[in-house]
């Protein structure tokens, strides 16, 4: 009889995804928790602004406008729920090898609170001071007025403050400037399932040293022995 095979990570991996709004973030993070959740991955999908008490205040001022805070001030906030939501979410599934993929991550904080005129390099060093760096961070591009057309037309939903046509030039323009190893840059203008099939690709080549094949029999008895490091198909 054919044993069903079960895949693994002999690590936790820490994938952020990336763009301006209305790129395709959240979309794609589903498209990828769904693939890797049928190889019988354990996958984590966390989103900032998280629903916690600074999350929440985060998305007020994205409601009501930003008239009440200073963008330092906007900028702790952000800071404060990402550091609960390392301690509470994300440190503790990475810790027990689990794969975990953002929608945004600190990555945003330097587009956008940078394009109100934070040092950039000011809000990476306040970051990595509480919060993990990802494995890989990709950063979904598209142009701004595409962007906002599937805000108001796919998603049928009114643009926030933080999504004004000319702010989010300045933000998309810093996202663009980005680089590093750990950083990849897709087009997302392309129909979802072109967008995901690059993405699904470049996750699978990062994962791919991570992963280990064993079976389901062999899990039963606590055997431990596992095959080489194995690389999904891409169905």
């Amino acid at each position: 009889m054919m044993q069903m095979k079960k895949y693994k990570l002999n690590k936790g991996v820490f994938i952020a995804i990336e763009g301006i709004d209305g790129a395709g973030k959240t979309t794609q993070v589903q498209r990828l928790k769904e693939y890797f959740q049928r190889k019988n991955l354990i996958v984590n999908t966390f989103k900032e602004p998280t629903d916690g008490h600074y999350g929440q205040l985060i998305r007020e001022i994205a409601k009501t406008g930003r008239h009440l805070y200073t963008p330092e001030e906007e900028l702790n906030l952000f800071l404060m729920d990402r550091k609960e939501d390392c301690e509470k979410n994300i440190n503790p599934a990475l810790a027990k090898n689990e794969l975990v993929i953002m929608d945004r991550y600190y990555h945003s904080n330097i587009a956008y609170q940078g394009a109100l005129g934070i040092d950039r390099e000011l809000i990476q060093s306040k970051n990595e001071k509480i919060a993990i760096i990802p494995d890989l961070v990709i950063i979904l591009d598209c142009a701004v007025r595409v962007g906002l057309a599937r805000i108001k037309y796919s998603r049928n939903e009114t643009p926030n403050h933080f999504e004004n046509e000319h702010y989010l030039q300045k933000v998309k323009k810093i996202f663009q400037a980005m680089s590093g190893p750990n950083i990849q840059v897709v087009n997302s203008t392309p129909d979802e399932d072109t967008v995901f099939n690059h993405v699904r690709n470049i996750v699978n080549d990062m994962i791919a040293p991570y992963l280990i094949e064993t079976d389901e029999q062999q899990d039963l008895f606590g055997t431990t022995e596992n095959t080489p490091t194995y690389k999904f198909s891409e169905n």
